[in-house]
C-alpha cells in the first residue's frame, strides 16, 4: 500500500503561496542600472549579433543550472529574451539588450554564491539525481527539493541572514534521504 510521508499541511500549501507570490513580485530588472558606455556598445553592434550573443548567454545560463541556482535572475533575463526574439531586429532596443545581459551576469554571480553556500546540500542533490531518487521516492524528493530552493531563493533575494539553522536541518534531511535511497537501490 501507497504511504504518503510528507502530508501538505496548511502550512505548507501557505508558504508555498507566498513564495510564489513573491517571486512574481520580485523584479531585479527594475533596479540594474546599465552603464551608458553598454548602452552605446549594445548601440553599435549590429543588432543581430547583439541578439544572438545574449541567447548564447542565456543558453549558457541555462546549461550552468541558473535556473535552479539563481533562478529569479534567470527569469527576468528570459522574459527579455524572448520579447527581444519575437520583436523584428531593428525593433530591439540597446537597453533591453544590456538589461538581459546584465541580469544573467548578476545571475551567475549569484549562482557562484549558492554553489559555496549550498555546496554539501548541491552535492547531496546531485547524488540524489544519480540514484534517480526523484524516480524511486518522488514526493519525498520534491519536498527536499523544494526546501533547497526555498532557501536558494533567500540568498538570491539577499534574505539569508538566519538560514544556517534550517540549512543544517535540510542537510540531516538529504543525508538521511540519500541513504534510505541508497538503500533501495542496491535491493
Amino acid at each position: 500500500m501507497f504511504k504518503f510521508q510528507y502530508p501538505l499541511s496548511s502550512h505548507f500549501l501557505g508558504i508555498l503561496c507566498i513564495a510564489l507570490l513573491s517571486g512574481c513580485a520580485t523584479r531585479f530588472g527594475d533596479s540594474i542600472t546599465v552603464p551608458m558606455g553598454e548602452l552605446a556598445m549594445y548601440d553599435a553592434v549590429p543588432k543581430e549579433k547583439s541578439i544572438a550573443r545574449i541567447a548564447d548567454h542565456l543558453s549558457n545560463a541555462r546549461s550552468e543550472n541558473m535556473p535552479f541556482l539563481a533562478p529569479h535572475y534567470f527569469r527576468e533575463a528570459a522574459d527579455i529574451v524572448d520579447k527581444i526574439k519575437r520583436l523584428a531586429p531593428e525593433a530591439v532596443s540597446a537597453e533591453d539588450l544590456a538589461k538581459a545581459d546584465a541580469l544573467l551576469d548578476k545571475g551567475e554571480s549569484v549562482s557562484m554564491l549558492v554553489r559555496s553556500t549550498f555546496a554539501n546540500e548541491l552535492e547531496l542533490k546531485d547524488k540524489l539525481d544519480e540514484l534517480k531518487a526523484n524516480e524511486v521516492y518522488p514526493w519525498e524528493y520534491k519536498a527536499l527539493t523544494y526546501q533547497l530552493s526555498n532557501l536558494i531563493e533567500q540568498v538570491e533575494l539577499n534574505n539569508a541572514s538566519n538560514i544556517e539553522r534550517e540549512k543544517a536541518t535540510l542537510n540531516q534531511l538529504m543525508q538521511e534521504f540519500h541513504a534510505k535511497a541508497a538503500q533501495s537501490s542496491h535491493k
